[in-house]
């Protein structure tokens, strides 16, 4: 079960005796052979696996984190960009398919949750900066009632995670300013996409202002005064003109 009361997927378990224990009896070179016919025959999941692979094995005596990876993006984000596209295509089917999709998503939040328990900042990031990204693109598109928005969330606390991680890092092992710029332009998008939706639980306008720099801090107003001037509704401009009075006092 999940913190917030939904009930999680279940893992398929490969019995020992079964498929598993005949795979730990094959040498390197068989198990290659195996997956080369693997991906013969099932072409669509190269991307998966592309994803898959770059995951840092759970194995106890490799815990520690490699320093200089954790602020070093090694994926192909291409490769995430297909998985959503495979994912959102069951977007054409009705309601029926929002459960379908939901699972898709929440497979593609796990890799990126992954990635965050091995310190994996910049990769991390880029799976869940690409989730919400596209998931709220196509939203409009979706017949969701909240398991889709639910998976939005979870992909926020991930975000959030990134971005608090930082504060305590070495200088050398942090994200770059345009990796923190993508970070916040990311968590921007989902706080105006939580007005307008709502399912997000996440705090959002609490994580911008205990992490901004001065120089983000002076991004983050910009955003915020462009949007208010743009015309949005009297709801929303109350809550973005609250924001933006925090960030210019910068209260924290």
């Amino acid at each position: 079960m999940s913190d917030d009361g939904q009930a999680s997927k279940p893992r398929v378990e490969i019995s020992e005796t079964g498929l598993l224990g005949q795979l730990r009896k094959k040498s390197r070179e068989e198990l290659l052979f195996l997956l080369e016919q693997l991906l013969e025959r099932k072409p669509e999941i190269k991307p998966l696996i592309e994803l898959l692979v770059e995951l840092p094995f759970p194995d106890s005596s490799q815990q520690k984190r490699i320093p200089v990876k954790g602020n070093s993006l090694t994926l192909n984000l291409s490769s995430i960009r297909k998985q959503l596209e495979a994912a959102l295509y069951y977007a054409g089917g009705g309601w029926r398919s929002v459960g379908l999709i939901a699972n898709e998503l929440s497979q593609l939040c796990e890799i990126g949750d992954g990635f965050a328990d091995a310190g994996e900042w910049a990769n991390a990031q880029a799976v869940y900066a690409t989730i919400t990204g596209e998931t709220i693109a196509r939203y409009e598109e979706l017949e969701d009632e909240w398991q889709i928005a639910a998976i939005i969330d979870e992909c926020t606390k991930g975000l959030a995670l990134c971005l608090d991680a930082q504060r305590d890092l070495p200088t050398d092992e942090q994200l770059n300013v345009a990796s923190r710029e993508e970070l916040l332009t990311a968590l921007y998008n989902i706080l105006k996409f939580g007005q307008d939706y709502g399912g997000i639980d996440t705090d959002v306008v609490g994580t911008i202002m205990r992490n901004v720099t001065k120089d983000e801090r002076k991004m983050v107003e910009r955003w915020l005064q462009q949007e208010i001037q743009s015309g949005v509704s009297n709801w929303r401009s109350q809550n973005l003109i609250s924001f933006l009075e925090k960030l210019k006092e910068g209260l924290n």
